[in-house]
Formats: C-alpha cells, structure tokens, sequence
C-alpha cells in the first residue's frame, strides 16, 4: 500500500509531485523502493519515477537473490544492488542525453527494501527512511537519513558517488509491517529524535491498513498525506509506502 502527495511549496510554484515508488512482490518476497526527486534538478520528478520503477524491477529478477533474503550475504547483495542502480543510471543518461539534459536534471535519492516475513535489508542512498517494524516488542529497526556536507544537503543516485553512499543494512524479526517514506513524511511520522516510527500516528495507520485491501489502504495513505493539516508541518512532497504481512 502506497501513495504521494504533491506538497504544499510545489503546488503554490505549479510543479509536479517529485516522489515516486515501486513495489514488486514475488511469491513471498517484497522489493521495493520510494524515490525523491530533488527540488534543484529540473526533471527530477521523470527521474524518481524511473529510478524507483526499474531498481526495483531488476532487484527483484535477480536470480541470485532466490527466496530467502536473509540468507544472502553482504557480498552477493551489494552487487544485485549495485547493478541494478547502475543500469537505472544508464538507461536514465541515454533517456537525458536524447532530451539534450544531463543525468544531473533527474537526481533523486533512493531508500529501499528486499525482505520477506522473517527480514530481510534496506539499501539506501540520500535522505528518507526506511523502517521495520515487529510483531513482538524487538525496537524497531530503522535505516536513517544521510546528508552531506550540510544539513539541507543530501546524496542522490545521478551522483558520482553513488556506490559509495548506498548503505546496505539487515534486520531480522517476526515483521508486522515494512515502511518506506520520502523525506516530507518524516516530520510526522517518526519521533522528535528521528530514531524510531511515531507509534502515535503508526498505531492507528497499521490497525486500519491490516482491515481493508491494498486498493482502499492505499486510497486511505492518500487522503492522509493530502489532508491540508500536513501542509503546517511541512510543504514537501510526501511519500509513504507500508506492507504488511498477507
């Protein structure tokens, strides 16, 4: 279940909403990836779109993931990954450089999972967060935000850098639900200190997402990260993706 909503700063300049996710089930296993555009790069919202539709695609054909997350080391992981952005990347510049644009124009950040019931890993590169979080009373396990040089700087995918800012972390635990979020969602979604999701919003979301398909879930993320009480909090695009257990 999934939505984005454009925020409040880009409506007032008449942009586009620059967040984008993907999801890819198969059979148990759950791949996806949420994508935010930066606000500098004139085509950045093309870019998360195609960045997020196409890692997680190629993630989730990898054959040398097979079905069990968890049992995949480090060193075969990191490659899939890699791959899988570095194809997204070549594919995105020939896309620029048939519109006369650099790769540049379409920089996103990337934060994603590959995980199954019993856990699984986040990769990351940039801002946002992913998050797991457990059926049991194990805190939750938490992939956060990295910025660069400043604090309103962040790493994207089109970097140069890319491979050397993509963090790759494993959980394992009986998971309740698996959460992927855009920086705008952040402020309140997770807690003051920024270290763990906001059970007093979190709470009410899981009990009504677990009650009704993906189709009326993903409708109720989107009419709450619409809702114009979000735009005093922040006026970023918002991007929310939770999947639980089915």
């Amino acid at each position: 279940m999934a939505a984005s909503a454009t925020g409040r700063s880009h409506v007032d300049r008449g942009q586009p909403c620059q967040d984008a996710h993907a999801a890819v089930c198969s059979g148990a296993l759950l791949v996806a990836v949420v994508c935010d555009g930066a606000g500098s790069a004139s085509h950045s919202d093309i870019g998360a779109q195609h960045v997020s539709c196409s890692v997680a695609a190629a993630v989730a054909a990898a054959p040398a993931l097979g079905d069990a997350p968890l049992t995949v080391p480090v060193d075969v992981l990191r490659p899939i990954i890699e791959t899988a952005i570095d194809d997204a990347r070549g594919q995105l510049a020939l896309l620029a450089a048939g519109r006369g644009l650099r790769l540049s124009d379409h920089a996103c950040t990337l934060v994603g999972v590959v995980a199954d019931v019993r856990g699984g890993w986040f990769f990351h590169i940039g801002d946002g967060v992913a998050a797991c979080a457990f059926s049991d009373d194990t805190a939750d396990a938490v992939s956060l935000p990295a910025n660069g040089e400043y604090a309103n700087e962040t790493w994207f995918v089109t970097g140069a850098n890319w491979r050397q800012q993509l963090r790759l972390t494993r959980f394992e635990g009986a998971v309740q639900a698996l959460v992927l979020m855009s920086d705008g969602v952040q402020p309140f979604a997770m807690t003051r200190r920024g270290d763990t999701l906001f059970q007093p919003f979190f709470g009410p979301v899981l009990r009504y997402l677990s009650a009704v398909d993906e189709v009326h879930g993903s409708q109720a993320l989107q009419a709450t990260l619409s809702d114009p009480r979000t735009d005093g909090i922040t006026g970023d695009d918002k991007t929310l993706l939770i999947a639980l257990p089915g």
